[in-house]
């Protein structure tokens, strides 16, 4: 089963149309039915993923394994990218707020 298969079956298990989903991950409702229209079911952008798993109580792994599949998802390099670059702003953030700290404490 691919991304938009899964995504499609949970949005229609919470009987949901593409419109509540849509303000439920705030992503425009014709952004949400292109990305679910797409020939290439599996290219969606990180973000785009985390917020549609966040919407559907799911996970962003759950979305991308493949079937029967135990390991990491399958990432495109446009993902990985995406993904390096959240990971990059979080350990800033974190190394940015030590500085914040009083080491005596």
């Amino acid at each position: 089963m691919n991304i938009t298969a899964r995504i499609e079956r949970i949005r229609k298990e919470k009987a949901w149309s593409v419109a509540k989903l849509a303000r439920e991950t705030d992503i425009p409702t014709v952004s949400l039915r292109v990305m679910l229209g797409r020939k290439n079911v599996n290219n969606y952008g990180v973000e785009s993923l985390r917020k549609i798993a966040e919407a559907l109580e799911t996970s962003v792994a759950y979305l991308t394994k493949e079937e029967e599949e135990d390991v990491l998802p399958k990432l495109t390099d446009v993902q990985k990218k995406e993904l390096q670059e959240v990971v990059n702003v979080a350990i800033e953030d974190y190394f940015h707020g030590m500085n914040d700290v009083d080491p005596t404490e």
